[in-house]
């Protein structure tokens, strides 16, 4: 019954709240051919995919998506896409392009579909996956030239049906994945990022940044630089807002609801060893951000705010952390407890991608046990993104003077909960700076099971933890460089590697796998 109650509660918020869409993705579409080459003697195939029947069985299948026809020739079509790129999120040219590459290349997510037994003459996959006409060697033909903005997937297609059926199949969910991965980055760029500063000076991302050399420092510019390049790559708006604006909203916020929320909280926990008080205090502080979230029309939240009132008293300090987990990402609202908009956008990308939530964690690597661990002060108890919840438990929080002292004010929260052992995860970032993206993936495992001597493993540092056994665990511990790629990575749920290499290059960013 109680897992009903929070299903139920959890729902509405979502159906409430939950951020929209503004339009449907929209993807320029054109078939260069009728897609089965030549038909020879015997005339054409008995059994054939039409372009019409192409079209129809993808937009039955790609909800949310408008596959803009263009009927005419590449050159056409070029000229077109270039005229009005911003009404499109993507191109899907199925068929060859027959020397004229340039609709290739319009900068924009791009999909190239190979029709089987087709003559494939016109597909240069070199010149799809590089961009280079020339290179460095003698070419047998002169002139051309390259090109830039290489963000091109290709894909393929048995229109004749002479596959197996099940390959067949297959080749179309391929096609219709990498669509999807357009949506995915359309819907991404539609973020709005609430960030709530610590204070007035705050830099952006400084305690993930900090470790350096000791005569290492940000640059006077760095808050600049770092939102120039977060825009440029990814048009993503951040709404940066004082730590004032969210006393405020704290102070308005309604005691009554906030306790009603903190019961459904504790009800649903199975076991509660934070105080009463210290967690009506976070649901407040979760109710603060959410009001600031949509007065500013925002869909992701990260903050340094660390009180409910600034006054530096250990009875007003607050941690976003539990509001975080059992507020915004059970709600499909992705957010972090630092301001970290590389790791934030990195959750809202692998939540469109997948529909998971994602946690926020410091890095840790135990080369004897060949683990990572990821540790921070919450973890999202709903890792598939459905209805099923993992059990969680409300706790002090690890950095807290008094967390031996639940009943002290300033005890503030944190949580605790296991991902499903012998489950594939994840650990990754995009860093905009850089323009690259870093993975590598592991095996969920109980840490109970591996750390069986001296304190409960639970006790340890912060309260919410990933461990994950790994391959090539010194490979990935020696590209450990905090003052270049930060100390903390996005985790989630499930083998998202190809997924990521494949979303890097519609994104044109370079994607680095750290365990390879």
């Amino acid at each position: 019954m109680k897992q009903l109650i929070l299903l139920i509660l959890s729902l509405a918020l979502f159906l409430d709240t939950a951020y929209s869409q503004s339009r449907n993705t929209k993807v320029f579409t054109i078939f260069t051919s009728s897609g089965c080459g030549c038909t020879g003697s015997g005339g054409p195939p008995e059994t054939f995919t039409t372009n019409e029947d192409v079209l129809t069985d993808l937009e039955k299948t790609c909800n949310g998506i408008e596959f803009m026809l263009f009927e005419g020739n590449v050159t056409e079509a070029w000229n077109d896409v270039q005229a009005n790129k911003s009404e499109y999120d993507g191109v899907l040219i199925v068929g060859r392009l027959d020397r004229d590459y340039r609709l290739a290349f319009t900068g924009l997510p791009t999909i190239i579909v190979y029709n089987l037994f087709e003559f494939q003459s016109g597909h240069h996959y070199h010149i799809y996956a590089t961009g280079k006409v020339k290179d460095d060697k003698v070419n047998i033909l002169q002139g051309g030239e390259n090109y830039n903005e290489v963000k091109i997937l290709n894909a393929q297609l048995d229109r004749r049906n002479l596959c197996d059926p099940e390959v067949t199949g297959s080749m179309f969910d391929d096609l219709v994945y990498k669509i999807k991965l357009i949506r995915a980055i359309k819907e991404m760029k539609e973020t709005r990022i609430l960030m709530v500063k610590g204070s007035k000076d705050e830099i952006i991302a400084s305690v993930n940044y900090k470790y350096g050399d000791h005569d290492q420092s940000y640059p006077e510019d760095h808050n600049e630089r770092y939102l120039e390049n977060f825009r440029e790559l990814l048009g993503v708006d951040i709404v940066t807002v004082e730590a004032d604006e969210f006393y405020e909203a704290y102070k308005n916020t309604v005691i009554g609801e906030a306790e009603k929320l903190a019961d459904l909280w504790i009800m649903n926990a199975r076991k509660v060893e934070a105080s009463r008080r210290e967690i009506i205090k976070s649901v407040r502080g979760y109710l603060a951000l959410d009001a600031l979230r949509e007065k500013y029309d925002c869909n992701a939240v990260s903050t340094h705010v660390r009180s409910v009132t600034g006054s530096g008293n250990l009875e007003d300090r607050f941690n976003p952390g539990l509001g975080m987990e059992l507020g915004f990402k059970t709600r499909g609202i992705q957010a972090v407890c630092q301001n970290y908009p590389d790791i934030l956008i990195s959750q809202v990308l692998a939540y469109h991608m997948t529909g998971r939530p994602s946690m926020l964690g410091d890095q840790m690597y135990d080369i004897d046990n060949s683990v990572q661990i990821a540790l921070h002060c919450g973890i999202p108890i709903n890792p598939y993104g459905d209805e099923w919840r993992v059990p969680y438990t409300i706790r002090t929080h690890a950095e807290s003077p008094v967390r031996d002292k639940p009943e002290e004010p300033g005890s503030s929260t944190g949580l605790t909960a296991e991902w499903p052992v012998g489950e594939p995860v994840t650990f990754w970032e995009l860093h905009s700076i850089m323009k690259e993206i870093r993975l590598h993936t592991g095996e969920v495992a109980d840490g109970h099971e591996i750390y069986t001597g001296g304190e409960n493993i639970d006790n340890v540092m912060c309260t919410a933890k990933v461990i994950a056994k790994m391959n090539n665990i010194e490979k990935v511990r020696d590209q450990h460089f905090p003052s270049l790629y930060g100390i903390h990575n996005c985790v989630t749920l499930g083998d998202l590697r190809k997924q990521i290499k494949d979303v890097g290059v519609l994104m044109g960013i370079k994607v680095t796998e750290r365990d390879k």
